[in-house]
């Protein structure tokens, strides 16, 4: 059951209530972003709730029972707070929320949580942009547990076995950094100083820490030995010569070709690689006669 502050409790039961809705946005790489439904800015526990360029939510859903509760957010596409570049890369992606109630004329009253999650699907509509929001409870409609699986389930690199698994590999020696010399297109360009052998870095991550991406993080689909990165999907920005990334080495999942000759982390493999398949386990067995 859910207990409003004393304060804004007497408030709401006034019916007569000067309330406003905001909401605070937490991004992934740290950075945070809050908006208020007030037509003017509002300092709620030490973070200013912007005005401009406002905000719109849609009503509420919350179910009785495990469903996930939405709802949608949408607010002018001005380019100042989200901007095509950012929504396109995915700087948006899985980033945290949290939306409550206040009474703009005392914002000591304290605050009524209306609902926390993540960011779903952020979309551009015309002169808008529409961000789905959902609550906590998602993570209810989640497989709890692994998977048998012949390749390795872990994320490279991850020490959390709820966040990746464990994995426990240390990056360092197949994190580079370097420098486009050469670009075919937002999706193909090469650093001609890059000396590491064909597919080295495909399904690794680039990131470009220069140019019209930089923050952004992309996946590589092929690489080949004259230093051409292909990404499987292109970036927004325009992608240009003299921009620096840095790149971590790719990991097919595979035991003996990417976790034993390649990273040496055998020990650490998440996988099953041994076992039968379905139609092992399945064929008919032919007795000896």
């Amino acid at each position: 059951m859910k207990t409003l502050p004393t304060a804004l409790a007497a408030h709401v039961a006034t019916r007569d209530t000067t309330l406003a809705t905001a909401l605070k946005i937490t991004r992934s790489d740290g950075e945070v972003f809050a908006f208020t439904t007030h037509d003017v800015d509002d300092p709620v526990d030490g973070v200013t709730y912007l005005s401009n360029p406002g905000l719109d939510v849609t009503d509420i859903v919350i179910a009785a029972d495990a469903a996930v509760g939405n709802l949608e957010l949408t607010t002018l596409h001005d380019g100042t707070v989200f901007t095509t570049a950012d929504i396109l890369g995915g700087a948006w992606r899985n980033a945290a929320f949290i939306l409550f109630r206040y009474n703009w004329a005392s914002l000591a009253a304290g605050v009524d949580t209306l609902l926390a999650g993540t960011f779903g699907e952020v979309t551009l509509k015309q002169n808008q942009v529409v961000a789905e929001l959902r609550d906590l409870r998602q993570y209810l409609q989640q497989s709890v547990g692994s998977a048998s699986s012949k390749t390795c389930r872990y994320r490279l690199g991850s020490t959390d076995k709820n966040a990746g698994g464990l994995c426990m590999k240390d990056l360092t020696a197949f994190t580079v950094t370097g420098t486009l010399t050469g670009v075919t297109s937002n999706q193909v360009f090469r650093d001609s100083a890059r000396t590491e052998n064909l597919a080295w870095f495909d399904e690794g991550q680039i990131t470009f820490t220069g140019g019209a991406n930089s923050g952004l993080s992309a996946k590589v689909k092929a690489y080949a030995a004259d230093g051409t990165f292909t990404l499987a999907l292109p970036l927004y920005g325009t992608v240009a010569i003299g921009d620096t990334y840095s790149a971590v080495a790719g990991c097919r999942k595979r035991l003996d070709e990417d976790c034993v000759a390649k990273f040496d982390n055998a020990l650490n493999f998440g996988g099953e690689p041994h076992r039968k398949g379905l139609n092992d386990l399945t064929k008919a067995v032919v007795p000896n006669v």
